[in-house]
């Protein structure tokens, strides 16, 4: 086991842990009341301020009484308390909000001096005023010029500054002004409303009680204040490791990627990104955000007992270098590697911000399991149908020779089996005797299963010849036409090559194994589960399955499935490795008696079980413009040229020919520019007459920016068996995992 300092961090005070402004935090016996009052530590404990998302109109409600206080008194600003949902407006601004205003960004900078500089400079140059921003989520110092009300209009300070050889610009949209004079109103649930005067208002629950934000409940207690933007900016003042309740489970939800190992990871970089990033919006009175801009935080309705346990079992702990908080940056889902920091974001160079393969160091064997061979079996249409008939065989529903036509009894025995099996009523009454053709048996099929009020009511009589569109079932009668109908509907029977159903042929086991499994499936007949391999061990296998492991053996005779072509195939020898999704149903003595492999199959990476380690996106021409106008100006699109790519295949630098201008875009400006999901793409380039680009199809892998810790990824190793240390260490390599003393002694 890889050992955890103890050593405990800088014994700093809660209060100066926060990083707002000195106003916001208020004197110490004030702040202490205020978070004493909601349920909170008090002031030696950390406490962490989120903005919540802003409006002109927010609503708070609890299901306790509450009350409205004045922050730096503590008094009631109205009522003494409240008991029941109360609006929140701010008034005295436009009503629709600040205007926007544009500018030519022109480079970023990690110290405020050399942007001035910068600024100065370039003002000098192309005569336009200039600005120095600093931008918090990345947290450099941004240099823009000129300000336009519209986007088009910078178009000539944007070819001024390349002429100047000024590269990577970009334009940026903020607020116009800063709006003064605004305050909060209150409005009650009787629609009677109080001019408070003020600009900020303090939100207190009731002991253990939960304030509700825009109906969302969240912990502790909630600041409103007038925004920049002339809005009711909700502020969560919550303690640091109740704070990541609401963290955890929204970055990596519990439900679906459900290993404790990776839960731990996630908790780990949570916290790590939130003590490093603390003050992060000192200028708009928060610590952090609440969305994917900072991380994603959803208060209390996301809570699950598993990332409880993660944050828990992990209480305090942070990774660092060089003793300090690592910039925990993590991404969604990898694509198979990670990339250098500095590629994605030049100002983020740190040693432990390497890209990293998503999978195994060594070179992954997978685990093979054997079972019985099985035949391929296909019916007389030409269908292969041959893991419906594996499913029935094991399941004890159908046997004998595949193509062997069907009589009445024989149709009646399988009929009566899957009835038992599905539990619902047994068939009765008389079949026709003898049973000759297809179009007799799917009759008799469907009014032995109960199956005639389904086929009647949800298919339309005008409808069956659209569904068949074959002239030979004009002799059959109602009975027949409507059940091979709805058959074919919910594709259970399937024609022959030339398109018909050859209903006046006999029918086989094998052409009518389909409809029976579809009927098996509509009541779980087979008792079939799915889940996520995770080990194999001999002739047994542990796999999770919801929130926990399950370890079941292997059948001597279980049928195997792989996959081929999109199809299952039967398979005497089965290679699995963790990460693998199955499909399996166990027998009487609990032993897997089937096994097919599920998608997706896609390698070996950590991450590829998620939805988006693969996708494809086309996009037209006049759409790439209309995106690629709104930063750069380069006029019409004639070409994208990647001119180069990182350690993981990521393009980190792009050049974008257009009819007025060429520019070069780099790192995460790739990726937002073109508006995908991800910069691990293939760009390739459709072209009418002319030669002039028509669309571009980006075929690509992951979802994020791709540095550091990969979600997805630290499931697949979770999988394997790592625990969260390893993960940790293999994404962020070289750090120490330290815990932190969390409350001032």
């Amino acid at each position: 086991m890889i050992p955890v300092s103890r050593r405990p961090w800088r014994l700093i005070p809660a209060m100066l842990l926060i990083g707002v402004a000195p106003a916001l935090a208020g004197a110490d016996d004030a702040r202490a009341r205020l978070l004493g009052l909601a349920g909170e530590a008090g002031q030696h404990e950390a406490i962490v301020l989120i903005g919540l998302e802003h409006a002109h109109r927010i609503s708070v409600d609890s299901r306790q009484k509450f009350r409205i206080v004045d922050p730096d008194s503590g008094k009631p600003v109205w009522k003494a308390e409240f008991d029941g949902a109360v609006q929140v407006v701010a008034e005295g601004g436009p009503r629709d909000g600040v205007p926007s205003i544009y500018r030519v960004q022109v480079g970023a900078f990690q110290d405020r001096a050399a942007a001035e500089s910068e600024s100065q400079r370039l003002s000098q140059l192309t005569g336009a005023p200039g600005v120095v921003h600093h931008d918090a989520d990345r947290g450099n110092w941004r240099v823009r010029l000129g300000g336009a009300d519209d986007r088009m209009a910078l178009g000539g300070l944007m070819d001024a500054l390349r002429q100047a050889g000024v590269q990577g610009l970009w334009i940026a949209e903020e607020p116009a002004t800063v709006m003064s004079g605004i305050t909060l109103r209150l409005v009650d649930d009787s629609y009677d409303s109080m001019a408070t005067g003020l600009t900020r208002l303090a939100v207190v629950p009731a002991d253990g009680a939960h304030i509700e934000v825009q109906d969302k409940p969240y912990r502790g207690l909630i600041e409103l204040r007038v925004s920049p933007f002339g809005t009711v900016r909700p502020i969560n003042w919550i303690a640091m490791e109740r704070y990541l309740l609401g963290v955890v489970p929204a970055e990596l939800g519990p439900a679906q990627w459900p290993e404790l190992a990776a839960l731990r990871a996630q908790a780990v970089a949570a916290r790590t990104y939130a003590w490093r990033n603390r003050g992060q919006f000192s200028d708009e009175g928060f610590d952090l955000c609440d969305s994917p801009r900072c991380q994603v935080y959803r208060g209390v309705g996301v809570e699950h007992p598993l990332s409880d346990r993660a944050v828990g079992s992990t209480a305090g702990e942070i990774l660092t270098w060089n003793n300090e908080p690592i910039v925990a940056l993590y991404t969604a889902t990898c694509g198979g590697h990670t990339e250098h920091g500095k590629e994605i974001f030049p100002e983020h160079d740190e040693p432990y911000l390497r890209g990293v393969p998503c999978r195994a160091e060594v070179d992954a064997v997978g685990s093979i399991v054997r079972g019985r061979r099985f035949d391929p079996v296909v019916d007389e249409s030409g269908t292969d149908v041959t893991r419906d008939w594996a499913l029935l065989s094991v399941s004890g529903v159908l046997e004998g020779h595949p193509r062997r036509a069907i009589d009445a009894q024989g149709l009646r025995g399988l009929t009566t089996s899957l009835a038992r099996l599905a539990g619902i009523p047994e068939p009765s009454g008389a079949l026709p005797s003898p049973l000759r053709t297809l179009g007799q048996a799917v009759a008799a099929l469907v009014e032995d299963l109960g199956w005639t009020d389904r086929a009647s009511v949800l298919l339309a009589p005008q409808d069956h010849s659209a569904m068949l569109r074959d002239p030979g079932t004009a002799a059959l009668n109602p009975a027949e036409v409507r059940a091979l109908a709805y058959l074919a509907w919910v594709e259970a029977i399937r024609p022959h090559p030339d398109g018909e159903y050859h209903p006046e042929r006999p029918a086989t086991r094998a052409r009518l194994a389909p409809a029976l499994v579809r009927v098996g499936q509509s009541y779980r007949a087979f008792g079939l589960r799915s889940a996520v391999i995770s080990g194999v061990n001999g002739k047994q296998l542990r796999m999770v399955q919801g929130r926990g492991s399950i370890r079941l053996p292997l059948a001597p005779d279980v049928i195997l499935f792989g996959r081929s072509g999109g199809k299952p195939v039967p398979r005497e020898a089965l290679p699995l490795w963790p990460g693998d999704r199955v499909r399996f149903r166990t027998n009487a003595s609990g032993a897997l008696d089937f096994l097919e492999l599920q998608p997706p199959v896609k390698g070996t990476s950590d991450d590829r079980s998620s939805k988006v380690f693969s996708w494809e996106v086309r996009r037209t021409r006049r759409e790439l413009e209309t995106a690629i106008n709104r930063r750069v100006s380069i006029g019409r699109l004639e070409d994208l040229e990647v001119v180069r790519r990182g350690i993981s295949g990521r393009i980190v630098e792009l050049r974008v020919v257009g009819s007025r201008a060429t520019t070069l875009v780099r790192g995460f400006d790739v990726r937002r520019l073109l508006d995908l999901r991800e910069s691990l793409l293939v760009i390739e380039i459709q072209r009418g007459s002319g030669g002039k680009i028509d669309a571009i199809v980006f075929t690509g892998k992951g979802w994020g920016h791709g540095v550091g810790l990969c979600q997805v990824g630290a499931y697949g190793m979770a999988l394997r068996g790592s625990d969260y240390r390893e993960i940790l260490f293999h994404y962020y390599r070289g750090t120490e995992l330290e815990r932190m003393d969390l409350v001032k002694p």
